[in-house]
Protein backbone atom coordinates (compact mmCIF):
# COMPACT_ATOMS: atom_id res chain seq x y z
CA UNK A 1 0.00 0.00 0.00
CA UNK A 2 2.56 2.24 0.90
CA UNK A 3 4.38 1.73 -2.23
CA UNK A 4 1.30 2.50 -4.24
CA UNK A 5 0.57 5.70 -2.84
CA UNK A 6 4.37 6.89 -3.34
CA UNK A 7 3.94 5.83 -7.15
CA UNK A 8 0.75 7.83 -7.19
CA UNK A 9 2.88 10.80 -5.56
CA UNK A 10 5.37 10.64 -8.11
CA UNK A 11 3.24 10.59 -10.95
CA UNK A 12 0.97 13.68 -9.95
CA UNK A 13 1.93 17.39 -11.94
CA UNK A 14 4.06 19.04 -9.93
CA UNK A 15 1.71 21.65 -8.07
CA UNK A 16 1.90 23.88 -4.64
CA UNK A 17 2.54 21.72 -1.83
CA UNK A 18 -0.28 23.68 0.58
CA UNK A 19 -2.49 22.86 -2.17
CA UNK A 20 -5.72 20.88 -1.17
CA UNK A 21 -6.47 19.36 -4.19
CA UNK A 22 -9.69 18.05 -2.93
CA UNK A 23 -11.19 21.17 -2.04
CA UNK A 24 -10.01 22.63 -5.46
CA UNK A 25 -11.83 19.73 -7.61
CA UNK A 26 -15.04 20.66 -5.26
CA UNK A 27 -14.96 24.49 -5.60
CA UNK A 28 -14.27 23.40 -9.61
CA UNK A 29 -17.87 22.06 -9.92
CA UNK A 30 -19.35 25.32 -10.30
CA UNK A 31 -16.73 26.25 -12.56
CA UNK A 32 -17.51 23.07 -14.36
CA UNK A 33 -21.28 24.54 -15.20
CA UNK A 34 -19.48 26.90 -18.16
CA UNK A 35 -15.38 24.93 -18.72
CA UNK A 36 -16.63 21.83 -18.52
CA UNK A 37 -15.81 18.93 -15.81
CA UNK A 38 -12.39 18.84 -16.21
CA UNK A 39 -12.03 22.38 -17.06
CA UNK A 40 -11.61 21.59 -21.64
CA UNK A 41 -13.46 24.66 -22.04
CA UNK A 42 -15.97 24.69 -25.04
CA UNK A 43 -15.80 26.57 -28.45
CA UNK A 44 -17.20 30.20 -28.54
CA UNK A 45 -16.22 33.35 -26.53
CA UNK A 46 -17.06 32.09 -23.14
CA UNK A 47 -15.93 29.10 -21.64
CA UNK A 48 -12.08 29.19 -22.19
CA UNK A 49 -9.80 26.06 -21.68
CA UNK A 50 -8.41 26.46 -17.75
CA UNK A 51 -7.22 22.82 -17.54
CA UNK A 52 -3.06 22.40 -17.47
CA UNK A 53 -2.96 26.22 -17.18
CA UNK A 54 -0.37 27.27 -14.85
CA UNK A 55 -1.20 27.38 -11.68
CA UNK A 56 0.28 31.42 -10.92
CA UNK A 57 -1.81 32.43 -13.97
CA UNK A 58 -4.80 30.67 -13.21
CA UNK A 59 -4.18 32.76 -10.09
CA UNK A 60 -3.72 35.59 -10.81
CA UNK A 61 -6.67 35.59 -13.61
CA UNK A 62 -9.12 35.04 -10.77
CA UNK A 63 -7.41 37.62 -8.66
CA UNK A 64 -8.08 39.65 -11.85
CA UNK A 65 -12.04 39.25 -11.77
CA UNK A 66 -12.28 39.48 -8.07
CA UNK A 67 -10.84 43.34 -8.15
CA UNK A 68 -12.81 43.86 -11.29
CA UNK A 69 -9.36 43.89 -13.75
CA UNK A 70 -11.45 41.79 -15.69
CA UNK A 71 -15.18 41.65 -15.73
CA UNK A 72 -17.30 39.04 -15.52
CA UNK A 73 -20.18 39.21 -13.04
CA UNK A 74 -22.03 36.06 -13.79
CA UNK A 75 -18.66 34.22 -13.12
CA UNK A 76 -18.38 35.74 -9.38
CA UNK A 77 -21.52 35.73 -8.12
CA UNK A 78 -22.24 32.02 -9.23
CA UNK A 79 -18.37 30.51 -7.96
CA UNK A 80 -19.32 32.55 -4.81
CA UNK A 81 -15.77 34.18 -5.77
CA UNK A 82 -16.47 37.20 -3.67
CA UNK A 83 -16.29 35.39 -0.51
CA UNK A 84 -13.37 32.78 -1.05
CA UNK A 85 -10.51 32.68 0.46
CA UNK A 86 -6.90 33.10 -1.11
CA UNK A 87 -6.22 29.20 -0.19
CA UNK A 88 -9.71 28.48 -2.06
CA UNK A 89 -8.58 30.23 -5.16
CA UNK A 90 -5.21 28.53 -4.89
CA UNK A 91 -6.69 25.10 -4.71
CA UNK A 92 -8.85 25.36 -7.26
CA UNK A 93 -6.41 27.06 -9.51
CA UNK A 94 -3.48 23.56 -8.26
CA UNK A 95 -6.43 21.43 -9.21
CA UNK A 96 -7.42 22.71 -12.79
CA UNK A 97 -3.22 23.24 -13.33
CA UNK A 98 -2.83 19.24 -12.70
CA UNK A 99 -5.04 18.38 -15.22
CA UNK A 100 -3.32 17.31 -18.34
CA UNK A 101 -5.35 15.46 -21.27
CA UNK A 102 -3.41 17.17 -24.08
CA UNK A 103 -2.39 13.47 -25.86
CA UNK A 104 -6.29 12.06 -25.87
CA UNK A 105 -8.01 12.55 -28.91
CA UNK A 106 -11.36 13.20 -26.96
CA UNK A 107 -10.39 16.77 -26.28
CA UNK A 108 -8.89 17.31 -29.87
CA UNK A 109 -11.57 19.66 -30.07
CA UNK A 110 -9.90 23.13 -30.57
CA UNK A 111 -10.99 24.43 -34.44
CA UNK A 112 -10.45 27.40 -36.20
CA UNK A 113 -12.87 29.20 -37.61
CA UNK A 114 -11.09 30.62 -40.55
CA UNK A 115 -8.01 32.67 -41.06
CA UNK A 116 -4.62 31.52 -43.16
CA UNK A 117 -2.56 29.18 -40.84
CA UNK A 118 0.55 30.00 -43.03
CA UNK A 119 -0.07 33.78 -42.51
CA UNK A 120 -0.85 33.14 -38.67
CA UNK A 121 2.38 31.32 -38.62
CA UNK A 122 4.97 34.02 -39.60
CA UNK A 123 2.71 36.68 -37.67
CA UNK A 124 3.73 34.15 -34.46
CA UNK A 125 7.10 33.75 -35.24
CA UNK A 126 7.36 37.89 -35.93
CA UNK A 127 5.51 38.53 -32.69
CA UNK A 128 4.81 35.50 -30.28
CA UNK A 129 6.86 32.99 -29.90
CA UNK A 130 9.45 34.49 -27.67
CA UNK A 131 7.37 35.10 -24.62
CA UNK A 132 5.01 32.19 -25.61
CA UNK A 133 7.27 29.88 -26.71
CA UNK A 134 7.82 28.13 -30.63
CA UNK A 135 5.60 25.64 -29.68
CA UNK A 136 2.97 27.76 -28.08
CA UNK A 137 3.42 26.11 -24.41
CA UNK A 138 4.44 29.46 -23.18
CA UNK A 139 7.30 30.55 -20.58
CA UNK A 140 6.16 30.77 -17.22
CA UNK A 141 9.10 33.04 -16.14
CA UNK A 142 7.93 35.49 -18.51
CA UNK A 143 4.19 34.78 -17.31
CA UNK A 144 3.37 34.52 -20.56
CA UNK A 145 0.37 31.17 -20.54
CA UNK A 146 0.32 28.67 -22.89
CA UNK A 147 -1.82 29.62 -26.54
CA UNK A 148 -1.70 25.94 -27.91
CA UNK A 149 -4.69 23.70 -26.75
CA UNK A 150 -7.06 27.28 -25.98
CA UNK A 151 -10.44 27.31 -28.02
CA UNK A 152 -9.73 30.07 -30.86
CA UNK A 153 -12.52 32.40 -30.63
CA UNK A 154 -11.82 32.75 -27.35
CA UNK A 155 -8.18 33.80 -28.18
CA UNK A 156 -9.58 36.02 -30.91
CA UNK A 157 -11.97 37.69 -28.41
CA UNK A 158 -8.80 38.05 -26.34
CA UNK A 159 -6.79 39.85 -28.70
CA UNK A 160 -9.43 42.68 -29.76
CA UNK A 161 -10.07 43.21 -26.05
CA UNK A 162 -5.63 43.82 -25.91
CA UNK A 163 -5.75 45.68 -28.82
CA UNK A 164 -9.01 47.72 -27.41
CA UNK A 165 -7.17 48.42 -24.18
CA UNK A 166 -10.24 46.32 -22.72
CA UNK A 167 -7.58 43.69 -21.02
CA UNK A 168 -3.68 44.90 -20.40
CA UNK A 169 -1.42 42.50 -22.44
CA UNK A 170 1.98 41.49 -20.83
CA UNK A 171 1.15 43.09 -17.86
CA UNK A 172 2.26 46.72 -19.88
CA UNK A 173 -0.60 49.23 -20.09
CA UNK A 174 1.81 51.14 -22.81
CA UNK A 175 2.00 47.60 -24.81
CA UNK A 176 0.96 47.92 -28.04
CA UNK A 177 1.28 44.98 -29.70
CA UNK A 178 -1.98 43.79 -31.54
CA UNK A 179 -2.43 47.75 -32.12
CA UNK A 180 -2.01 47.66 -35.92
CA UNK A 181 -3.25 44.24 -36.62
CA UNK A 182 -6.45 44.01 -38.67
CA UNK A 183 -8.98 41.65 -37.73
CA UNK A 184 -7.69 39.02 -40.71
CA UNK A 185 -4.53 38.93 -39.47
CA UNK A 186 -5.69 37.92 -35.53
CA UNK A 187 -7.73 35.42 -37.47
CA UNK A 188 -4.50 34.18 -39.36
CA UNK A 189 -3.11 34.39 -35.92
CA UNK A 190 -5.79 32.20 -34.15
CA UNK A 191 -5.72 29.56 -37.12
CA UNK A 192 -2.53 28.78 -36.21
CA UNK A 193 -2.37 28.17 -32.68
CA UNK A 194 -5.11 25.83 -33.14
CA UNK A 195 -2.85 23.76 -35.02
CA UNK A 196 0.04 23.45 -32.46
CA UNK A 197 -1.62 21.19 -29.83
CA UNK A 198 -2.16 18.22 -32.51
CA UNK A 199 1.77 17.88 -32.17
CA UNK A 200 0.92 16.66 -28.23
CA UNK A 201 -1.59 13.90 -29.29
CA UNK A 202 -0.98 9.93 -28.65
CA UNK A 203 -3.20 6.91 -30.65
CA UNK A 204 -4.38 5.21 -27.99
CA UNK A 205 -3.71 7.07 -24.56
CA UNK A 206 -6.81 7.90 -22.66
CA UNK A 207 -7.10 10.44 -20.08
CA UNK A 208 -7.50 9.28 -16.56
CA UNK A 209 -9.73 11.85 -14.31
CA UNK A 210 -7.26 12.89 -11.20
CA UNK A 211 -9.80 11.62 -8.73
CA UNK A 212 -8.21 8.19 -7.44
CA UNK A 213 -4.61 10.54 -6.73
CA UNK A 214 -6.41 13.08 -4.76
CA UNK A 215 -8.36 10.82 -3.10
CA UNK A 216 -4.28 9.08 -1.79
CA UNK A 217 -3.61 12.24 -1.46
CA UNK A 218 -6.05 13.51 1.25
CA UNK A 219 -7.98 11.53 3.15
CA UNK A 220 -9.76 13.59 4.83
CA UNK A 221 -12.85 12.77 5.92
CA UNK A 222 -15.78 14.39 4.91
CA UNK A 223 -16.78 17.18 6.96
CA UNK A 224 -20.20 19.17 6.01
CA UNK A 225 -18.42 23.06 5.25
CA UNK A 226 -20.33 26.43 5.75
CA UNK A 227 -21.88 27.52 2.70
CA UNK A 228 -20.95 31.18 2.07
CA UNK A 229 -22.92 32.29 -1.12
CA UNK A 230 -22.85 31.87 -4.64
CA UNK A 231 -23.11 28.60 -6.61
CA UNK A 232 -23.63 25.40 -4.86
CA UNK A 233 -23.25 21.93 -6.03
CA UNK A 234 -25.04 20.03 -3.84
CA UNK A 235 -24.48 16.07 -5.00
CA UNK A 236 -21.55 15.22 -7.63
CA UNK A 237 -23.54 12.54 -8.80
CA UNK A 238 -26.32 14.40 -10.10
CA UNK A 239 -24.91 17.76 -9.97
CA UNK A 240 -27.19 19.79 -8.63
CA UNK A 241 -26.88 23.30 -8.66
CA UNK A 242 -28.89 26.05 -6.30
CA UNK A 243 -28.78 29.15 -5.28
CA UNK A 244 -30.47 31.14 -2.85
CA UNK A 245 -32.45 34.56 -2.77
CA UNK A 246 -30.44 37.91 -2.03
CA UNK A 247 -31.59 39.50 0.72
CA UNK A 248 -35.01 41.58 -0.17
CA UNK A 249 -36.00 39.71 -3.29
CA UNK A 250 -39.36 38.22 -2.89
CA UNK A 251 -40.40 35.07 -4.87
CA UNK A 252 -42.37 37.42 -6.83
CA UNK A 253 -39.32 39.41 -7.74
CA UNK A 254 -37.44 36.49 -8.64
CA UNK A 255 -40.03 35.03 -10.93
CA UNK A 256 -40.37 38.20 -12.92
CA UNK A 257 -36.65 38.65 -12.97
CA UNK A 258 -36.44 35.01 -14.40
CA UNK A 259 -39.35 35.33 -16.98
CA UNK A 260 -37.80 38.71 -18.34
CA UNK A 261 -34.22 36.86 -18.68
CA UNK A 262 -35.67 34.07 -20.51
CA UNK A 263 -37.36 35.63 -22.99
CA UNK A 264 -34.11 37.96 -23.65
CA UNK A 265 -31.78 34.99 -23.92
CA UNK A 266 -34.41 33.67 -26.53
CA UNK A 267 -35.04 30.85 -24.16
CA UNK A 268 -38.98 29.88 -24.38
CA UNK A 269 -41.22 28.76 -21.39
CA UNK A 270 -42.42 26.00 -21.99
CA UNK A 271 -44.53 25.08 -18.49
CA UNK A 272 -44.77 26.45 -15.56
CA UNK A 273 -46.05 24.15 -12.11
CA UNK A 274 -46.96 26.01 -8.99
CA UNK A 275 -47.20 23.31 -7.05
CA UNK A 276 -47.53 24.31 -3.22
CA UNK A 277 -49.66 27.36 -4.47
CA UNK A 278 -52.09 23.54 -6.20
CA UNK A 279 -51.36 22.14 -2.72
CA UNK A 280 -52.83 25.17 -0.49
CA UNK A 281 -55.95 25.25 -2.91
CA UNK A 282 -56.56 21.77 -1.91
CA UNK A 283 -55.86 22.81 1.79
CA UNK A 284 -52.15 21.27 2.13
CA UNK A 285 -49.89 23.21 4.34
CA UNK A 286 -46.54 22.49 2.18
CA UNK A 287 -43.24 24.81 1.81
CA UNK A 288 -43.25 26.81 -1.39
CA UNK A 289 -42.38 25.43 -4.97
CA UNK A 290 -42.72 26.43 -8.13
CA UNK A 291 -41.18 24.91 -11.47
CA UNK A 292 -40.36 26.47 -14.55
CA UNK A 293 -39.47 24.95 -17.38
CA UNK A 294 -37.38 26.32 -20.18
CA UNK A 295 -36.65 24.77 -23.94
CA UNK A 296 -34.17 25.71 -27.27
CA UNK A 297 -35.44 22.98 -29.32
CA UNK A 298 -32.54 22.90 -31.15
CA UNK A 299 -30.17 22.33 -28.37
CA UNK A 300 -32.90 19.93 -27.32
CA UNK A 301 -32.21 18.20 -30.70
CA UNK A 302 -28.19 18.16 -30.63
CA UNK A 303 -28.29 16.66 -26.97
CA UNK A 304 -31.10 14.04 -27.40
CA UNK A 305 -29.59 12.58 -30.55
CA UNK A 306 -26.45 12.32 -28.92
CA UNK A 307 -28.26 10.10 -26.16
CA UNK A 308 -31.95 9.34 -25.66
CA UNK A 309 -30.72 9.26 -22.10
CA UNK A 310 -30.43 13.65 -22.33
CA UNK A 311 -34.48 13.41 -22.72
CA UNK A 312 -34.73 13.56 -19.27
CA UNK A 313 -33.30 16.84 -18.59
CA UNK A 314 -35.49 18.24 -21.09
CA UNK A 315 -37.00 20.42 -20.72
CA UNK A 316 -34.43 22.05 -18.56
CA UNK A 317 -36.13 23.51 -15.22
CA UNK A 318 -35.56 25.83 -12.63
CA UNK A 319 -36.95 25.62 -9.25
CA UNK A 320 -38.00 28.01 -6.93
CA UNK A 321 -38.06 26.12 -3.72
CA UNK A 322 -38.15 26.90 0.07
CA UNK A 323 -36.10 24.87 2.23
CA UNK A 324 -35.90 23.21 5.83
CA UNK A 325 -34.84 26.89 7.23
CA UNK A 326 -37.17 28.74 5.32
CA UNK A 327 -34.75 29.94 2.90
CA UNK A 328 -35.91 30.33 -0.84
CA UNK A 329 -33.43 28.53 -3.16
CA UNK A 330 -33.50 28.58 -7.13
CA UNK A 331 -32.07 25.01 -8.08
CA UNK A 332 -31.27 23.63 -11.47
CA UNK A 333 -29.04 20.18 -12.98
CA UNK A 334 -26.21 20.74 -14.82
CA UNK A 335 -26.10 18.81 -18.06
CA UNK A 336 -22.22 18.61 -18.63
CA UNK A 337 -21.77 15.25 -17.21
CA UNK A 338 -20.43 11.93 -17.72
CA UNK A 339 -22.89 9.61 -19.34
CA UNK A 340 -22.20 5.62 -18.84
CA UNK A 341 -18.64 7.28 -18.14
CA UNK A 342 -18.21 8.50 -21.42
CA UNK A 343 -16.87 12.60 -22.20
CA UNK A 344 -19.53 13.82 -24.11
CA UNK A 345 -18.51 14.56 -27.79
CA UNK A 346 -17.69 18.14 -28.99
CA UNK A 347 -20.76 19.89 -30.51
CA UNK A 348 -22.64 17.88 -27.57
CA UNK A 349 -20.43 19.77 -25.04
CA UNK A 350 -20.38 23.07 -26.12
CA UNK A 351 -24.38 22.71 -26.50
CA UNK A 352 -24.43 21.42 -23.09
CA UNK A 353 -22.72 24.23 -21.61
CA UNK A 354 -23.97 26.69 -23.53
CA UNK A 355 -27.45 25.29 -22.18
CA UNK A 356 -25.95 25.70 -19.20
CA UNK A 357 -24.72 29.36 -19.31
CA UNK A 358 -28.35 30.75 -20.07
CA UNK A 359 -30.01 28.78 -17.37
CA UNK A 360 -27.49 30.12 -14.75
CA UNK A 361 -28.01 33.55 -16.47
CA UNK A 362 -31.99 32.56 -15.61
CA UNK A 363 -31.38 31.55 -12.19
CA UNK A 364 -28.88 34.62 -11.41
CA UNK A 365 -31.61 36.69 -12.83
CA UNK A 366 -34.01 35.52 -9.88
CA UNK A 367 -31.50 35.49 -7.01
CA UNK A 368 -30.65 38.94 -7.69
CA UNK A 369 -34.21 40.17 -8.99
CA UNK A 370 -32.54 42.29 -11.47
CA UNK A 371 -32.26 41.15 -15.67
Amino acid sequence: MRKSLSLLLLLMPLVSQGADLANGERINRSCSLCHGIYGQGASGRLSPRLAGLPQEYLVKATKDYLNGKRNNPLMVSTTGLDKMSDQDIEDVAAYLSSIDFSYDRRFDVVQRFGGSVDNGKEIYGDECDTCHAKNGAGKPKKEAPPLRGQHSEYLFQSMKMFQNQVRIHDNDPEDDTFNEYSDTEIMDLTAYLATLDNALLVDGKRFVPPRPMMAAVSPQPKVQKKHHGGLRITDITQTVAQMPLKAGVTKEDAIEAMLSKAVELNLKLVGRQDVSKELEARGVETPYLSIFQFCNPMDARVMVISNPIFSSYMPCRISLVEDQNGQLQLMMLNLDMLINSELLPGEVLDTAIRVNQSMLDVMMAGASGEF
